[in-house]
């Protein structure tokens, strides 16, 4: 199955594939978190049979329905099954550990061995972060190394 991704400046993105039974299905993931859920006429692609709006809790609850979980719980069974490394999605905090400070403050790869990869604030992915980085509330960070190192990076990310 092929998923085609168009960015919709100012609104979000829109997703749009073609299920087994060949519906024609688009989901456009908004910046303020909603979801609209759209179902296209078989006969005219340009055509809404009609749509769907999702709050982000409701769009959690959809996806823990249709499997989510299970990707979750492989996502943590990955973490486990590669002896020696872990991966871990930090969330930084409104306030407090490295919040308005810099990577180099913090100093996770010397205190922990642990590598702090990349970083996602709101929609950009920012890899390879310099120390100079600021780090700020909301940011998620991707941290590697071994469980231990990366339970410890996490402590000094978040206090």
């Amino acid at each position: 199955m092929e998923i085609y991704e168009t960015p919709l400046p100012g609104v979000g993105v829109r997703y749009e594939f073609t299920a087994e039974a060949g519906d024609h299905v688009g989901v456009v993931v908004r910046r303020d978190g909603k979801r609209d859920i759209a179902l296209y006429d078989r006969e005219d692609p340009d055509a809404c049979r009609g749509t769907l709006e999702l709050s982000e809790g409701d769009a959690g609850k959809l996806a823990e329905l249709l499997g989510g979980t299970n990707i979750t719980a492989r996502l943590e069974d990955l973490r486990h099954s590669i002896v020696g490394l872990a991966i871990e999605w930090v969330t930084m905090p409104a306030a407090g550990g490295l919040v308005n400070r810099t990577l180099a403050e913090g100093k996770i790869r010397t205190l922990t061995s642990a590598s702090v990869v990349a970083v996602i604030r709101g929609d950009q992915g920012i890899p390879g972060i310099e120390p100079s980085f600021i780090f700020e509330a909301g940011d998620t960070v991707l941290v590697m190394g071994s469980d231990e190192a990366v339970d410890r990076a996490a402590h000094i990310l978040t206090g």
